[in-house]
């Protein structure tokens, strides 16, 4: 199965950066999102939700850590948007 997923436009006011560089933001995004979306259940998930034109506003998780990257937040707040059930995480891995 192939998941085509387009984000158009992601506006992230200057304070939310946390000193990291937009590519940095953009890259943990994209990689995030391949890992989330090849999950188990993530592609029925996606199956039951369809072609969607937009997402509904999604609150971004708050970092637990200094080191948690604001692409991998956003990222988890797609999967929210996209009702994909997050796989358990595994004690010791590290994003």
């Amino acid at each position: 199965m192939s998941i085509e997923l387009h984000i158009e436009r992601l506006v992230i006011d200057e304070a939310a950066l946390g000193g990291e560089r937009a590519g940095s933001v953009r890259a943990a995004l994209e990689g995030e999102l391949g890992r989330l979306l090849a999950q188990p259940g993530a592609v029925d998930a996606l199956r039951g939700l369809g072609a969607v034109a937009t997402l509904p506003p999604a609150t971004l998780p708050t970092a637990s850590h200094l080191r948690d990257r604001l692409g991998v937040r956003i990222a988890t707040a797609v999967q929210h948007g996209l009702g994909i059930i997050p796989a358990p995480r595994v004690a010791g891995k590290e994003h």
